[in-house]
């Protein structure tokens, strides 16, 4: 259950910190989107 668990919020974090880098709260890394949220967006919205 705890494999899980850390699964779930290990992928949470991964795309909380790809949402904030990209939306310009967080401002290290590269500059470029690390995501292509309307690619995101597109695949949820089916």
């Amino acid at each position: 259950m705890r494999f899980i668990w850390g699964m779930i919020v290990g992928a949470a974090l991964m795309l909380g910190s790809a949402y904030l880098h990209d939306t310009g709260v967080i401002k290290a890394g590269p500059k470029e989107a690390f995501v292509n949220w309307d690619t995101v967006i597109g695949m949820l919205g089916r």
